[in-house]
């Protein structure tokens, strides 16, 4: 594989197009060019084709389909991907200007990986960062047992990987099709990381992630992803004996998100079913805000 590597970003979206121009305009001001855009409108019922096509670039290319869900979204546009390596990126993100120089230098670092993550960082919506992820180390598979600290935006899968490791398309998935995909990519290829921040994801109301607040839910989407994860031979083999402790951290997964909606009495019952399984983790950074939100809400209440 030649230095300078063909990169192919899939960009799956829904009714975003108040915020799409703006993600495309980021991708298309990097300061690498080999790169193809493929834009999959997951049957969007606004004017986000208008939209991408007034960019009017040779480097993005629209598909519509119907409505399928993202994981199903990225995989049609792999498909299609012409790239060296394939890319994720959501329609309200944003790309710093060296993303794919990064990725460019790490994969040639690196002689060709099968797959490679990059920093990131999430902001508000007045660009106030919130926090960071440029810690995870090289070859470090064990980075998805206590959560998900892999973001689609900064993964790069190489080509010859995109029939076997698929995103899962169960709709009932939808939200951890992400997790579930990581466990799988991880068990059979590895992660070699560069921790620069290259990307960045932008916190608002209308995130996917902040809309889905409902706990039977969660509670399905945690054991969907495990189960769909651990059918997977390699992955039984690497993660198995600590099937327990990713379940637990699950559990903490929903009683942050609960807790982030107001519902203590829900949130503390999975709180306790996290601490039941992993008591040492009342030190831990997770226990600690899920404590910060619970204790607010309490404090909004009495007011």
């Amino acid at each position: 594989m030649q230095p300078n590597i063909t990169f192919s970003l899939i960009i799956p979206t829904y009714n975003r197009a108040g915020f799409i121009e703006k993600t495309l305009k980021s991708v298309l001001d990097q300061n690498y060019t080999n790169f193809e855009v493929i834009v999959v409108d997951d049957g969007s019922t606004d004017d986000t084709e208008k939209r991408v096509k007034g960019l009017n670039s040779t480097k993005i290319t629209y598909v519509k389909i119907e409505n399928s869900e993202r994981g199903y979204a990225r995989n049609y546009g792999a498909a299609m991907a012409k790239g060296d390596y394939i890319s994720f990126l959501d329609s309200d993100d944003i790309l710093l200007p060296n993303y794919f120089r990064n990725a460019n230098e790490t994969i040639v670092k690196n002689h060709n990986p099968p797959f490679v993550h990059l920093g990131y960082e999430i902001t508000d919506e007045n660009g106030n960062r919130l926090y960071k992820i440029d810690h995870i180390r090289t070859n470090d598979i064990k980075c998805l047992i206590k959560g998900n600290p892999l973001s689609c935006a900064g993964c790069f899968l190489r080509s010859d990987k995109k029939e076997t490791l698929k995103f899962n398309t169960d709709r009932e998935l939808s939200g951890s099709e992400d997790w579930e995909l990581w466990f799988r990519v991880l068990a059979n290829c590895g992660i070699i990381t560069d921790n620069r921040i290259s990307v960045r994801m932008i916190n608002h109301p209308e995130r996917s992630m902040n809309a889905e607040i409902q706990e039977k839910k969660l509670i399905q989407r945690k054991e969907l992803a495990l189960k769909y994860a651990f059918e997977d031979e390699q992955v039984k083999k690497v993660y198995g004996k600590h099937y327990k402790l990713i379940d637990a951290f699950g559990e903490s997964y929903i009683a942050l998100h609960l807790a982030l909606t107001g519902k203590n009495k829900r949130s503390i019952a999975h709180l306790k079913k996290f601490l039941r399984a992993t008591p040492l983790s009342v030190f831990s950074k997770r226990f600690l805000v899920i404590m910060k939100h619970l204790l607010k809400n309490l404090f909004k209440r009495s007011v």
